[in-house]
């Protein structure tokens, strides 16, 4: 069991570290390539022994896909598969198994477009919930900023009455410190004049 999960350790860090090295551009480009340019080739055709094994990869692969779109486009790849081996198929005159490719065929693609339709539905909603929070915000701000307009006037008389309170504190303090100083002044001056 250790073994198993080393190996699949390192196999996974292996990957990791190959897709971390790429330069970003280099990513960009090829995963532009793989996923807008992508040629779907038919693999594993239904006359052969493993087909059953192929399928079975693919369900795991499309459970453990996340999200409603990435769904869709793994199903939208699993029917040009399904064509792609129609194709393969009628090229070697095989023609046995065409109606079950095309019943997966048709199967895949409405199950892509329901999930597409869902993503919308979760996308419009939560737009509507973005627009909502947005607007509340923007109501909460502007009773707050109407609040503190309110408030300005009272907090201009306290200040005004702070400073004034300052101000006249300050300049008693200076006349009384004047006044001492005038009267050390006289003193100095009448022991002169003695």
């Amino acid at each position: 069991m250790k073994v198993w999960s080393s190996f699949f350790l390192i196999i996974f860090l292996l990957n990791v570290t190959a897709v971390s090295a790429q330069t970003p551009e280099l990513y960009d480009t090829q995963q532009y390539l793989e996923e807008e340019t992508k040629v779907i080739e038919p693999g594993v055709l239904p006359n052969s022994f493993w087909y059953w094994a192929d399928n079975f990869s693919e369900e795991i692969k499309y459970v453990f896909t996340i999200g409603k779109e990435k769904k869709a486009d793994f199903l939208l790849d699993l029917a040009e598969e399904r064509l792609a081996e129609m194709k393969a198929l009628s090229e070697n005159g095989i023609n046995k198994y065409m109606d079950d490719l095309m019943v997966r065929h048709d199967k895949h693609i409405s199950r892509a477009e329901e999930l597409y339709q869902k993503y919308r539905e979760d996308l419009k909603v939560k737009a509507a919930e973005t627009q909502e929070n947005l607007e509340y915000e923007i109501l909460d701000n502007e009773y707050k900023l109407k609040a503190e307009i309110n408030q300005l006037p009272v907090k201009y008389k306290k200040a005004e009455k702070g400073v004034w309170s300052k101000t006249k504190s300050f300049m008693g303090d200076l006349v009384s410190h004047l006044s001492w100083k005038k009267g050390e002044v006289s003193e100095k001056r009448a022991t002169f004049e003695e």
